[in-house]
């Protein structure tokens, strides 16, 4: 696949007529084009080209489309790539291969004689000149925002290297305001730092990392962009990986205040806790507040006494101290909703969801709605280890059509532009597991590890428990397992997906109806009740089509309750909906699909009963 960039770049030198003139003599018709059909032999002038939407139809062999791209698919019966090479060649545009974006790259310029104003500035920071010059920090004229506009100002220069070549460049001028070069790779501040080391510091901002440079440490790096009360971009980490590789452990000292610590839960998810520790800057909020108020020596002090993340064993109330000062101030830790009505249960990373029911019940094709829906309102990235769902391929037609709203194939289908949406919406954000080893559930827990460590995840699935290969099937293996598993989970801030098929199905001895499987009655017994956090049995009525979502274990009373709720099942979109009539809205782009006239039409009201964007209320 191609970079967004580069294809959107194409798309706007792209003109229907243009391309088509191509293969056919047009002529002005009113407002449109006509010329005969260079898609079958015409004698009389048949296609159509709609300049005002973009749009060309044949009215004799019914060929038609939405753009050039179509068009030259259409005319060549080529694929989407092979036409987007087509006429990239055509308008002269480079289409750039995803992962081998092409940066801008800054000049450097060897200017090392700062103003006396630069270097006072730093002093009073005590940072001195030769920690300025080891870290080659620069200063020229920048045109940086202000105000609402724009305005040429004096700068320092944080300049970045990668293997002594310049990356990318930080501006920083007056009033505290910075501007990362535009375009230019986003890597670790010092990175170069690193080569030959096995441990690394890291730390929020370039001062800070002059400030450790400043008493003694070479080793330490910084983050480029600083941290965010939201989700951070790690970006630079992803850029970074083989420079970062070699580090055996981390020492992370970010910003002693709330986006901080969070930054500092997030690297520690990517490098893994087992190789991390965390600096405590005293009383201060960052490394250069505690050179300024206890010079070097106290610098020295905090980065020599690190502290252990608590992964097992006993803690004191001390070592959550952090933990209990953002939990009083920002409140619990509510999780993320997605957005099905009445659907109360909301997710938290570090937990694991249990999903049963009687096969051919809906319980894949529940979780991978509440996945998308994750991924959608929330840009959660998740990993798949799913045989149940097997081809890749076949799976990937699934998602598509919940992420479109419209079937994979049929009257409505799903058209290659939809689908080239998805494919390039996804390309980042699900993976799929095929272990090469084995498919335990070590070997599968080390897959998701590693895409963690390389992309960041947030959630995982194993659909189902069964198709691990298992050494052993008894009660004690499975629940030290599932210990496993959870662990894995808490450790790395993952919350995971568990299908597991219940035993036997029961029947009412009464009614003869097929009872409802507990999370008892998944083989294991009491093991999946008793260690997962969340549990949910997915039940159909196939007389009535009903589904009912049985919520049936709540971890804490925040993240949810236990109730029942129902819905039905669009074989059109792929989607679960309360009432009405399904949601049809492509939740990549927001546009309505066409609601095919069998349906019954009701009122907007109704339409929108359902709605992606909507948000379900926690009642306490």
């Amino acid at each position: 696949m191609y970079t967004e960039d580069s294809v959107q770049e194409l798309k706007r030198k792209v003109v229907l007529l243009e391309v088509a003139e191509e293969f056919a003599i047009f002529t002005k018709k009113g407002i449109n084009y006509v010329a005969k059909c260079c898609f079958h032999k015409d004698n009389t002038p048949s296609l159509y080209i709609d300049v005002a939407n973009g749009r060309y139809k044949c009215f004799g062999c019914s060929k038609s489309g939405g753009d050039g791209f179509q068009f030259i698919q259409d005319k060549l019966d080529c694929s989407y790539p092979d036409a987007l090479r087509y006429l990239a060649n055509k308008y002269n545009i480079t289409l750039i291969e995803e992962g081998s974006q092409v940066y801008t790259i800054p000049e450097w310029k060897n200017k090392t004689d700062l103003s006396d104003k630069i270097v006072k500035w730093f002093a009073e920071r005590k940072i001195s000149q030769g920690t300025l010059l080891k870290a080659r920090v620069t200063e020229g004229m920048k045109s940086m925002p202000v105000g609402g506009g724009w305005s040429d100002m004096n700068c320092i220069n944080f300049n970045y290297f990668r293997d002594d070549k310049l990356v990318n460049v930080k501006y920083r001028g007056k009033k505290k305001s910075f501007m990362l070069e535009k375009g230019a790779e986003l890597i670790l501040y010092n990175l170069d730092s690193l080569k030959g080391q096995t441990e690394a510091f890291v730390v929020e901002g370039e001062p800070d990392t002059l400030s450790l440079i400043e008493a003694g440490y070479i080793n330490v790096v910084s983050v480029p962009n600083g941290a965010s009360e939201h989700r951070n971009n790690l970006a630079y980490i992803n850029n970074c990986i083989k420079d970062i590789a070699h580090i055996e452990k981390w020492h992370l000292g970010l910003d002693n205040d709330s986006n901080g610590r969070k930054l500092r839960e997030e690297l520690a998810e990517r490098f893994g806790k087992d190789k991390c520790d965390y600096i405590e800057w005293k009383d201060k909020k960052d490394a250069n507040d505690v050179l300024k108020q206890y010079g070097i020596q106290g610098v020295i002090d905090c980065c020599s006494k690190p502290v252990k993340f608590p992964l097992e064993g006993a803690f004191t109330i001390s070592d959550f101290s952090y933990e209990i000062d953002d939990l009083r101030e920002n409140g619990l830790n509510r999780g993320v909703g997605i957005g099905l009505a009445d659907f109360p249960l909301r997710f938290v990373k570090g937990y694991i969801t249990t999903v049963t029911g009687i096969s051919g019940m809906g319980k894949s094709e529940a979780v991978d709605e509440i996945c998308l829906r994750l991924t959608v309102r929330h840009d959660w990235r998740g990993a798949f280890y799913s045989p149940e769902n097997k081809p890749t391929e076949l799976h990937y037609s699934k998602m598509a059509s919940r992420l479109v709203g419209k079937a994979w194939d049929g009257p409505n289908k799903i058209t290659k532009e939809e689908d080239r949406v998805v494919r390039e919406y996804l390309e980042k954000k699900i993976w799929f597991i095929k272990p090469e080893k084995d498919f335990s559930l070590t070997s599968v827990l080390k897959s998701i590890r590693d895409l963690q460590v390389r992309y960041g995840l947030d959630y995982f699935v194993i659909d189902a428990w069964n198709k691990l290969e298992h050494k052993e099937n008894d009660t004690n293996y499975i629940g030290r397992a599932l210990d496993e598993l959870a662990l894995f989970c808490e450790v790395n801030k993952l919350h995971c997906f568990l299908v597991a098929h219940p035993i036997k199905p029961e029947q009412d001895k009464k009614t003869g109806e097929v009872r409802v499987p507990q999370l008892y009655n998944i083989s294991g017994s009491n093991n999946f009740n008793n260690k997962t956090d969340n549990g949910i049995s997915i039940h159909l009525n196939r007389a009535t089509g009903v589904c009912a979502w049985h919520i049936l274990k709540v971890k804490f009373k925040h993240f949810g309750w236990l109730c029942t709720p129902e819905y039905l099942y669009d074989k059109e979109s792929g989607r679960y909906y309360s009432s009405g009539i399904p949601d049809r809205k492509n939740w990549i782009t927001g546009d309505f699909n066409t609601i095919p006239n069998e349906l019954p039409l009701e009122s907007s009201e109704n339409f929108i009963t359902n709605d992606f964007e909507s948000d379900e209320p926690i009642p306490f």
